[in-house]
């Protein structure tokens, strides 16, 4: 008799044990779940917030800087680096819905080769706008268009060319010249020909304006 209830318990704990192994594992996939879900909803809100991506009409100057929801920040690398930095994020603080933030000052390359320093939320929104205004709604289709190839050469308003060999020496280069002339029109533009690193890892030359504008809408089409 004593046996059988031993051999009865037994099955029921093993019955419980089972059910709870899966329970937790079936909680483990769904945690996975839910923060690549707010990874990949992070990175599109932050693509769409400023039309930059495979189907915007610019395209960030790494690195940008984000800030999440408990005003912390982290500076950001490329697409691979926004990816992990908010998933680490994520990790560490699960009940958080709200996503990060892009933080100001930034610098997107436009369509026609232009270094665009971007100062606040407004100038971001404006950006957008005018993204809209030319006919791109920017739908998320995935991260980069492309990347420029460094060294990289600026052409200025004033008609100095300078040479930058990596790009946080062009994002001061850029900023320094903006501080200096705060409320001119024209921006720097890139000097073509310029070399592209595309989302496929693929290298591609591009000789002017025009040739960077067809590259941006093939990049949509894709």
């Amino acid at each position: 008799m004593l046996n059988r209830i031993f051999k009865i318990s037994t099955v029921f704990a093993l019955t419980i044990f089972a059910t709870l192994f899966t329970s937790c594992d079936k909680e483990s996939v769904l945690s996975d779940e839910i923060v690549q879900n707010f990874v990949n909803e992070s990175v599109e809100a932050v693509e769409r917030s400023g039309s930059v991506g495979r189907t915007g009409c610019y395209e960030f100057v790494f690195p940008v800087s984000i800030t999440f929801p408990d005003e912390s920040t982290a500076s950001i690398e490329d697409y691979e680096t926004l990816r992990s930095t908010v998933k680490t994020w994520k990790e560490a603080n699960p009940a958080a819905e709200e996503k990060p933030t892009l933080a100001f000052p930034l610098e997107v390359v436009a369509e026609d080769g232009a270094i665009i320093s971007v100062e606040s939320k407004d100038a971001l929104k404006e950006l957008k706008q005018s993204c809209r205004r030319n006919g791109r709604k920017n739908h998320n289709k995935g991260d980069r268009c492309f990347e420029v190839v460094f060294p990289l050469s600026i052409i200025f308003p004033d008609g100095t060319t300078t040479v930058y060999e990596d790009r946080m020496t062009l994002k001061m280069g850029v900023r320094a010249w903006k501080a200096t002339n705060p409320d001119g029109e024209e921006r720097p533009m890139l000097a073509f020909p310029i070399d592209l690193t595309l989302a496929d890892g693929t290298t591609v030359t591009v000789n002017s304006s025009e040739e960077l504008q067809a590259q941006k809408e093939s990049c949509a089409g894709n």
